[in-house]
């Protein structure tokens, strides 16, 4: 997997942009989640560093303002993003934990023939 930011007119990349994801065909899900996780953990570290510049440069620009805002608006995406991974995260522990029960209890049935 590659990461690569490529700057737009407003220093913000699109999602395809910071975290190019590749699915190979028996995909461990956790990792695929830790890397995702990953990458939106550097999106917002980037985000933060330009919001800092922007604070301590303290432009009053429209198109510093608006390039703001669409930081904060990206920041909101990833939020809503990250909520969704923890909801599939949740997910997918419990498809692991009903199969370890199911084999656990397959291992009972298997005993006490």
């Amino acid at each position: 997997m590659k990461t690569a930011r490529l700057p737009s007119r407003t220093g913000l990349a699109t999602d395809a942009q910071i975290c190019k994801m590749s699915y190979p065909e028996s995909m461990d899900h956790v990792e695929v989640l830790r890397e995702k996780i990953r990458c939106l953990r550097l999106e917002i570290a980037q985000i933060q560093e330009m919001n800092k510049e922007y604070r301590l440069q303290g432009r009053t620009g429209e198109e510093a303002q608006v390039a703001h805002g669409q930081r904060h608006e990206r920041l909101q995406a990833i939020q809503q993003e990250l909520a969704q991974l923890a909801a599939l995260g949740r997910k997918v522990q419990s498809i692991e934990e009903t199969k370890d029960r199911h084999r656990a209890r397959m291992h009972l049935v298997k005993r006490a023939s």
